[in-house]
Order: structure tokens, then sequence, then C-alpha cells
């Protein structure tokens, strides 16, 4: 079984890396950063749900 607590983790480290791109997005946009940030959300949405589905299938 996979620990949630990991995925969690994992979620953390995205969310850092999202951050400090959309610090540096702010100061000076460019488009491939943009579109790295879109790709983070995108993970960070994923891994979530497969959390919540993880916790649903062990409660």
């Amino acid at each position: 079984m996979i620990d949630t607590g990991l995925l969690n983790g994992y979620v953390d480290y995205l969310e850092r890396r999202f951050n400090r791109l959309e610090a540096k997005e702010l100061n000076d946009p460019d488009p491939r950063r943009a579109r790295q940030m879109d790709k983070y959300l995108t993970e960070i949405e994923a891994v979530l749900d497969l959390c919540d589905q993880i916790e649903s299938e062990t409660a």
C-alpha cells in the first residue's frame, strides 16, 4: 500500500517548486516557466486525488 504521508511530502515538494517559479514569474514572465507551473499544478492535483482515493479506501 502507498503511504499517504509520503505522497503529501511529494505535494509539499511540488508546491515549493511551484512557489519558487511563481516568484520568478512575477518579476520576469516567461512562457516556459508558465508551462512548468501548469505541469506542477496538474501533478499536485493528481497526487492529492490519489491521496483522497487511498484514504477513502482505508476508511
